[in-house]
């Protein structure tokens, strides 16, 4: 299950980082207290931004575009920490000192107790840790296609974007426009900005 998850959470990662820029931290981390829920736990130079809760925003729309309900509900919270915080510093620190492993499990960072971490993104290496976003995104084509169709905007435009760009699909211009109109219909700002470039 963990490889899977990985996999979309990489994809989000993906996504994000084409609209916004790269991130330092991408994690799932569970502590031992909640033992069946994740928090994501996300770094960035854009983060948390002017508007936290408008990035926080952002970034749960991408999440839901490509999770499973029961994988959604399993989050706990999702955490935005400036580069700079301790934690992103004593995380990236422990991550060298154990040859930056993907996983990790029973590990205490900051007074924190962890029973298991995914390192989508690690503060250690962060330019090596997200695979090729046109292998990511065919992996992840049926996760999208399937939110896009039960009408989720933010996989609409992602989907518009693929077709766009030919990446995880074949490049289909046709296709693009029209899952970028259907994610223009419901207020989708972003997918509005490219049908209007693309009829220029």
């Amino acid at each position: 299950m963990n490889d899977t998850l990985v996999e979309k959470y990489a994809v989000i990662a993906q996504t994000i980082a084409q609209e916004k820029g790269q991130f330092k931290l991408f994690a799932l981390l569970k502590r031992e207290a909640y033992p069946w829920e994740w928090d994501v736990v996300i770094s960035a130079q854009w983060l948390p931004g002017e508007n936290e809760m408008e990035s926080l925003k952002f970034i749960f729309a991408k999440i839901r575009a490509v999770l499973n309900q029961q994988e959604f509900f399993n989050i706990a919270k999702i955490v935005l920490l400036d580069v700079r915080e301790p934690f992103v510093k004593e995380l990236q620190t422990f991550l060298e000192e154990h040859n930056n492993p993907q996983t990790f499990s029973h590990t205490e960072i900051q007074d924190i107790d962890f029973r298991e971490g995914l390192m989508i993104v690690s503060p250690a290496n962060p330019q090596a840790d997200i695979p090729n976003s046109s292998e990511l995104l065919l992996k992840a084509s049926p996760w999208i296609r399937k939110a896009a169709k039960q009408g989720n905007k933010e996989a609409q435009n992602t989907l518009g974007l693929m077709y766009l760009k030919g990446e995880g699909v074949k490049k289909n211009l046709r296709l693009a426009k029209t899952w970028f109109k259907k994610a223009a219909a419901l207020g989708h700002t972003p997918a509005q900005n490219h049908l209007e470039a693309l009829h220029n």
